[in-house]
């Protein structure tokens, strides 16, 4: 059985509008849900009618009383916090360029970034989490092409001079 003070809180709200207006189908579950209890029904019951577990009505009925509509609608989400702040987005950038511009051979790979992010910038990413905030900024993993220590510009650019136009790789005899 509800208490008084959690149906006061349940009447301060017009859930059937905002499913209605609802674009994401699990808010919107959510705010049906929240209607069906603010009616009268049992979180049983509420299950039953919008098939799912009473375990999930009683959670977000929890969320409700616990911490508004807000969390209701699953903002923030607590399992996945950004870690890096937006204001060091830039920084990031430009720290993971210098080390690329760094290397003298070899490519930056998703290791050395999560060590940066861990040294410069306090913040502790897996490596599947690396990945995920380069495609969120939307920087490309592998930046550049590495140079190598040995290659010899002068020799190379030789060596494109003496290719015949068309050819694949063949140099002109």
């Amino acid at each position: 059985m509800l208490t008084q003070e959690v149906l006061l809180q349940l009447q301060k709200y017009n859930f059937d509008l905002l499913a209605r207006q609802e674009p994401s189908g699990r808010r919107r579950l959510r705010y049906m849900a929240l209607a069906h209890i603010k009616d009268g029904k049992s979180a049983s019951e509420t299950a039953v009618a919008l098939r799912v577990t009473p375990r999930a009505v009683t959670q977000w009925l929890k969320w409700f009383v616990d911490e508004g509509l807000d969390r209701v609608a699953g903002i923030p989400h607590y399992w996945s916090p950004q870690r890096l702040p937006k204001a060091q987005e830039e920084a990031f950038r430009q720290a993971v360029e210098q080390l690329q511009d760094r290397r003298g051979g070899g490519r930056v790979r998703g290791e050395d970034i999560r060590q940066l992010l861990a040294e410069q910038f306090d913040v502790a990413y897996t490596l599947n989490g690396v990945y995920e905030l380069l495609k969120r900024l939307d920087m490309v993993w592998i930046s550049a092409r590495s140079v190598s220590p040995n290659a010899n510009p002068a020799r190379q650019a030789e060596f494109k001079k003496k290719l015949r136009p068309g050819s694949a790789g063949r140099s002109a005899a």
